[in-house]
């Protein structure tokens, strides 16, 4: 069976606490064409505003996968807790962005660093670089996380 590129879902916005941001669940069964394993970095949009890249968990004991929706991504889509949304999702490029591959690749002390990294460290380091929006930030970010200089 092939995997849809796509998943379009409804669901609440849900918030546990007030200091904390709001965010929707998915259950599993919506979700388990993809065949996720662990945390995944999807993009997509919610009530047609774009979401950016996010990180798509799994939540066990709620039998859910999970995105967080940052304040201002809630404000921009104009969403407040309790409302029902219409969620699109696939899942994001894991390719690297091209300054920590030029890094990787091109500085030994950056490959061996990059190379000790657990999947999800190397997920998460990827994300903050993909986050930048000019090149020398993106390399100066790189640097510094896989302490090459």
């Amino acid at each position: 069976m092939k995997k849809p590129s796509k998943l379009n879902v409804t669901t609440i916005v849900e918030r546990k606490h007030e200091g904390l941001p709001q965010f929707v669940c998915i259950p599993l069964d919506r979700v388990a064409p993809w065949g996720l394993k662990a945390t995944t970095t999807v993009e997509g949009d919610i009530n047609g505003v774009p979401l950016g890249r996010r990180s798509l968990k799994r939540w066990d004991e709620r039998g859910c996968w999970w995105i967080d929706l940052p304040g201002p991504l809630c404000s921009k889509a104009r969403i407040q807790t309790g409302d029902r949304i219409k969620l699109s999702l696939r899942i994001a490029s894991e390719e690297l962005p091209l300054e920590l591959k030029q890094l990787i690749t091109e500085n030994p002390t950056a490959r061996t660093n990059w190379e000790r990294l657990t999947g999800g460290q190397q997920r998460m380091l990827r994300e903050e670089i993909h986050a930048a929006s000019q090149p020398a930030t993106r390399e100066r970010r790189a640097r510094r996380a896989l302490r090459c200089g």
